[in-house]
C-alpha cells in the first residue's frame, strides 16, 4: 500500500479501486482513530492499547485496504454495505456517476 493505514490521506490514493468505498471506510476511520489519550476522537470509545486502534478503526483499515485492491476478512461486508448505500440513494448519485467514470477511464479494456 502506497498509504499510512495509521494516518490515511482523506483523499483516496492513486492505486484506489473503489473511491466511494475509501470515503465510507475514511469517515470511520476518522470518528475511531486514536488521540493521544487512547480514546476515539470522536466518538469517544476507549481504545483497549493505545498503541492499537480500536475494532471499528481496524475495520475502517480494512476498508480502506479493500478500496485499494488488498483482499481483507471484512472485504465482502465492506463491498456489501457500499452497495446497499449506493441503491438506498444514501450516496450522492453524483459521486456515484464520478465514480463510474473514474472506472471507465481507469480499467484497461481488451483491444486497448
Amino acid at each position: 500500500m502506497s498509504f499510512d493505514v495509521e494516518n490515511p490521506p482523506v483523499e483516496p490514493p492513486d492505486e484506489c479501486q473503489h473511491r466511494l468505498l475509501w470515503r465510507l471506510a475514511r469517515a470511520l476511520w476518522e470518528a475511531h482513530r486514536p488521540d493521544s489519550a487512547g480514546f476515539c476522537v470522536v466518538a469517544g470509545c476507549w481504545h483497549t492499547n493505545q498503541r492499537d486502534p480500536c475494532r471499528l478503526a481496524q475495520l475502517a483499515q480494512d476498508g480502506m485496504r479493500t478500496a485499494c485492491g488488498e483482499a481483507t476478512p471484512a472485504s465482502p461486508p465492506w463491498i456489501a454495505v457500499t452497495r446497499e448505500r449506493l441503491a438506498a440513494g444514501d450516496i450522492d448519485p453524483v459521486d456515484a456517476v464520478a465514480e463510474a467514470l473514474w472506472h471507465h477511464r481507469h480499467t484497461p479494456r481488451a483491444g486497448r
